[in-house]
This record gives structure tokens, sequence and C-alpha cells, in this order.
């Protein structure tokens, strides 16, 4: 009886309709939300702010805000104290850029008067609100 239903079983399953792809999406709320406090935690601290260029693209006026992104886990990855969560969070967050097409709909662009991990939070804030994806608009 069990032979039977086995063979009944695999002769039935090249007949089922494959499953779906898995469609990768924007960032859920909670990486959100847990990525923000950490900027957030490191305004505070006394921690040293990493090189970077944002200053510079200001100056050529970037107004994309995945290049913003990349640029400051760049400048993340070249600070001698690396905040290797934090940096493996933005890196989950920059992996969206494809699907998440709102983010290119927009333009951002860092405040001058604002620290390095002021202007990170708010560009996480900006993402988080414009990170839809195609199949949502």
């Amino acid at each position: 009886m069990l032979l039977l239903l086995c063979l009944l079983l695999s002769c039935w399953a090249p007949s089922c309709p494959s499953p779906l792809p898995l469609v990768k999406g924007c960032p859920i709320s909670s990486l959100w939300k847990e990525v923000i406090q950490d900027v957030q935690g490191l305004q505070g601290s006394n921690e040293t702010v990493p090189p970077n260029n944002i200053i510079l693209m200001m100056e050529k006026q970037e107004e994309n805000a995945v290049v913003y992104l990349e640029e400051f886990i760049k400048a993340l990855e070249s600070s001698r104290k690396k905040q290797l969560q934090l940096i493996h969070k933005l890196r989950s967050i920059f992996a969206a850029r494809e699907t998440c097409t709102g983010w290119l709909k927009h333009k951002w662009e860092p405040m001058e008067n604002y620290g390095f991990f002021k202007n990170l939070e708010e560009l996480l804030k900006f993402l988080n609100m414009y990170g839809f994806s195609e199949e949502t608009t």
C-alpha cells in the first residue's frame, strides 16, 4: 500500500505547478528600526567619525540616495573602529537597491551642518520612507 502511494505521488508531483520564485523586496520595517536605533546610539557616543567623501559628493551635486548609502558603508569600513554589525545591516539594505525603486525616484542630500551619523540617520529614514518595490507601485 505504501509503495502504491509513493508511486502515485511521484507521478503526480511533476504535474504540480512549481512555486513562484521569491522576489526580494525592500527591507522589512524591523530592520529599519534596528539600524536607525544603532545609528542614533552612535551619535551621542565618543565614536570617532569615519573619514568620508559625503561633503565632496554634496559639492558635486550628487542626489542619488543609493550612492550616498554606498559611501556611508565605505566610510564605516575604512574607519579604525569598525562597526561590523552596523556595516552588515547596511549592506543588507544596500542589496535591495534594485528592487526598491522608490529610492531612485526621489532625491536626497545630506545637510552640511549635520554630523556623519546624523546624516546617516536621515538617509536611513529617507530610504525607509521611499522604500517601495515595483510590485507596489
